[in-house]
């Protein structure tokens, strides 16, 4: 009974949810349900079954098209500026590389718009981690760890795509530039890091999906910078997979 009335929710969920989408990408979705929910744009529902016949040419359709699926949803004109995200049961249906690299994809230009810059980390030719570097001096004044305007700004929209991720988690490093004393600097560090955790959680990031917290003093400046340069007062949150 549990099966058929999970299959049913799956069914009713896919109907719903892929309306709009070509009858080639509906027969798509359905015929492999490769189990994923689209936050904005599409989903459907892993079946166990299903999962162990599914080729990887297969597993290789259904990237290509939540893909174009996402940059469709993107170019609507009520979407505009707005992350288009995954919802729950993606990373488990379509891997840590392509997750990362969907979000890489639908962030990294709405995140410079905002100051702040976004890097991949790789390992063995797979994206394994996003790294999100907010504006230095903008964010935070000399010898202060409070967040102000632009910097504020950053965090709400980074809080906006992690929510639109909900298969991630954060580590969040805080640091300083080459002045006064190390000790102030390490702890002008943390406290530049616990602000920006504060404020995610405070913009709906649940607690759970904060990992490390640590400040790093000025021990990494930005490279080819000035150790001593205002823009190495920062908060860099990496992004990675929750599991």
């Amino acid at each position: 009974m549990k099966q058929i009335i999970s299959g049913l929710l799956s069914l009713s969920l896919l109907s719903t949810i892929s309306c709009g989408l070509s009858d080639n990408t509906k027969r798509l979705i359905l015929s492999t349900s490769i189990g994923c929910g689209v936050g904005l744009a599409l989903g459907a529902v892993y079946d166990e079954t299903q999962r162990k016949k599914d080729s990887k040419d297969k597993k290789n359709d259904i990237q290509r098209q939540i893909k174009s699926s996402l940059a469709m949803e993107k170019k609507k004109p009520q979407n505009k500026g707005k992350i288009v995200g995954l919802g729950a049961g993606c990373l488990a249906g379509l891997g840590t590389g392509f997750y990362l690299n969907t979000m890489y994809d639908n962030m990294a230009e709405e995140m410079k718009k905002q100051g702040i810059t976004l890097t991949k980390s790789e390992r063995g030719g797979e994206t394994v981690a996003l790294t999100a570097t907010m504006d230095g001096g903008i964010a935070f004044e000399d010898g202060k760890a409070d967040l102000k305007g632009k910097g504020k700004e950053n965090i709400d929209k980074l809080a906006e795509a992690l929510a639109a991720y909900p298969e991630t988690k954060v580590n969040i490093s805080g640091h300083a530039n080459k002045t006064g004393s190390e000790d102030l600097n390490l702890s002008l560090s943390k406290d530049r890091a616990v602000t920006a955790k504060n404020a995610l959680t405070s913009n709906g990031v649940e607690s759970k999906r904060i990992g490390n917290i640590e400040g790093l003093g000025s021990s990494s400046p930005l490279k080819g910078v000035d150790p001593k340069d205002g823009s190495n007062r920062r908060v860099e949150v990496e992004i990675v997979p929750a599991s």
